[in-house]
């Protein structure tokens, strides 16, 4: 098979990925289990950035990392879904990384891919495989939905944020709930905190926020905007709790596996504690959780 060397290609066996990650992957595979989706990204080098070839593996029963390290090596990171808490990714004009969160030893561990956005697409695909590895739950047809979800991604928001919560809805689940809000300023015009927009489907809690400017950048770079999308599937979440102060207010909540868990943080304008409160609510409703 030719793997192509500038952007990601979907592979059809483990012995299609290019050495010494071949073999790594060979040696760690878990006994056992078949291959659902193989995905390589070459060595990506930009200006400012720069990464080592991988190959991401998503099997029956969880996924498995293989990355080049400086020297020549192989590093691998695995688990299975019952320890993956949280998917991200970050997509920018140049490039994406997929941060894969999950708990090995009892600790929280993250393994990161990245990548030429022309392939995007491919890592899109492997999230949904994943979050459907975590939640095996079936939506009702998104067909019946998709005016439902028409009016809950509302014509006020910037174009943008409808644009991407269309795109990276996970596909197959229908959404319950949104809600979006502008950046948090602080003094002297500070952002304290990126625009934000909220989904909640059958299964996840997606949260779409844009990514900072870096202060390296000089105003009018084509390449400033970017997003973040975080994927929560809500079989991880445990809790939530609101507060309050000055100039904002605070969204936490406890993801937790089998093994262990990580607690996140989300800021956002306090004229919006309302419309958040009622979102969560919604999530851990649908889920039978307790909110607090």
């Amino acid at each position: 098979m030719k793997i192509d060397a500038r952007f990601p290609t979907k592979l059809d066996a483990i012995q299609d990925a290019p050495e010494p990650l071949r073999n790594a992957l060979l040696e760690n595979f878990p006994a056992n289990e078949s291959v659902r989706f193989l995905v390589h990204a070459p060595l990506f080098s930009t200006a400012d950035e720069r990464s080592s070839a991988t190959v991401l593996a998503v099997t029956s029963n969880g996924w498995l990392v293989a990355s080049v390290t400086e020297v020549g090596g192989v590093s691998v990171q695995k688990s299975n879904f019952r320890d993956t808490l949280l998917l991200e990714l970050t997509s920018i004009l140049l490039w994406g990384q997929l941060n894969i969160h999950f708990v090995a030893a009892g600790k929280s561990d993250i393994a990161v891919l990245r990548f030429d956005t022309v392939g995007e697409e491919l890592y899109r695909d492997a999230i949904d495989l994943m979050l459907d590895g975590i939640d095996q739950t079936l939506a009702p047809s998104v067909e019946v939905e998709s005016d439902r979800g028409s009016i809950l991604i509302s014509e006020s928001w910037p174009a943008h944020f409808r644009n991407e919560a269309r795109r990276y809805q996970p596909k197959g689940q229908r959404l319950l709930a949104a809600t979006q809000w502008a950046a948090v300023v602080g003094g002297f015009r500070r952002e304290l905190a990126p625009a934000c927009a909220l989904l909640v489907t059958e299964r996840e809690f997606v949260l779409i926020a844009e990514e900072k400017v870096s202060p390296r950048q000089h105003a009018g770079d084509l390449h400033h905007f970017g997003g973040i999308i975080t994927y929560i599937p809500i079989a991880q979440l445990m809790d939530f709790q609101l507060s309050q102060h000055e100039r904002f207010d605070v969204l936490s909540f406890q993801v937790h596996a089998m093994h262990g868990g990580e607690e996140l943080e989300i800021i956002f304008p306090a004229d919006h504690e309302k419309a958040v409160s009622e979102v969560m609510k919604q999530v851990f409703a649908h889920a039978g959780g307790a909110a607090s």
